[in-house]
């Protein structure tokens, strides 16, 4: 007959085996909060910290709703399985952030290289162009250089010769901007599309360098060219040169200035360039 107390409970069975219930302890979880909250921030160790902004904008969204998600799994959790199925998704959050952070280093580090770069081939670029640098021509013009007819000729075909070397800077320049993208492409698409977004920015201030200076090559051969025709017309004195006409002084001046205004302009271009590396 059954016994009809309810106070009498059936006992279970010997090989069933005991199944852990997480109901009230609390500690355990807030435990686990914690470490969850460890382990997250162990992973964005890895994120540069200057690249905290972009690891929000781009990834800020599916981290916080992943972790309520979690949040949620661990309040839930009844059982050990429940704990670690929230243990395992935590470990592969903290490691994709780890990965986020690594592939933002990689990327911190080829935009370094890229920035060394870029500083090594503006020298480069720069000493190119001073070999043809026109200074001895400006001293003759101020009386501080002595006037020599050979010498003028000298200086015209330097600045013909310096206005061909422009065009190969402005091509390299081109070049080395393309290999720059590609090498920034291979390890980031956003971190190229950036790059392409500045160096489009940028590319009417390099331009505009490349013009000035092919211009003042071009001045500065006009202004030899016109003293050498001009042997005989002119006397060199300490304070500069002196015409005997009118004319030639108004042509001689409007050179002079034209060519100190390209260096002024010139001057002005390099800094606003120096200022976006």
């Amino acid at each position: 007959m059954l016994s009809t107390n309810p106070e009498t409970v059936e006992a279970a069975s010997p090989g069933t085996p005991a199944q852990p219930n997480f109901r009230g302890r609390w500690w355990i979880r807030i435990a686990l909060f914690v470490l969850h909250i460890a382990v997250l921030g162990a992973g964005f160790l890895f994120t540069p910290a200057q690249y905290a902004f972009d690891f929000g904008y781009s990834y800020g969204s599916v981290l916080v709703l992943s972790s309520i998600f979690l949040w949620c799994l661990l309040i839930v959790a009844q059982t050990r399985r429940g704990i670690f199925v929230f243990c395992g998704l935590v470990l592969v959050q903290a490691g994709l952030v780890a990965l986020v952070g690594l592939q933002f280093r990689a990327e911190d580090r080829v935009l370094q290289s890229i920035g060394e770069g870029i500083t090594i081939k503006r020298s480069e670029w720069a000493s190119q162009l001073q070999q043809f640098r026109m200074d001895p021509l400006s001293e003759m013009t101020l009386g501080k250089r002595k006037l020599s007819i050979t010498q003028l000729q000298e200086l015209k075909v330097r600045a013909r010769d310096g206005k061909a070397q422009v065009d190969i800077v402005e091509a390299d320049v081109i070049r080395s901007r393309a290999e720059m993208e590609r090498r920034i492409s291979a390890v980031s698409a956003r971190a190229a599309d950036n790059f392409r977004r500045g160096v489009e920015s940028s590319r009417p201030l390099y331009a505009k360098e490349m013009e000035l200076t092919r211009d003042y090559f071009t001045e500065c051969e006009q202004l030899a060219g016109f003293l050498i025709d001009r042997e005989g017309q002119y006397s060199q004195t300490p304070k500069g040169l002196r015409f005997k006409k009118a004319e030639d002084v108004q042509r001689f001046n409007d050179q002079i200035n034209a060519i100190a205004l390209l260096q002024k302009q010139l001057a002005s271009l390099v800094d606003q360039l120096l200022k976006l590396q």
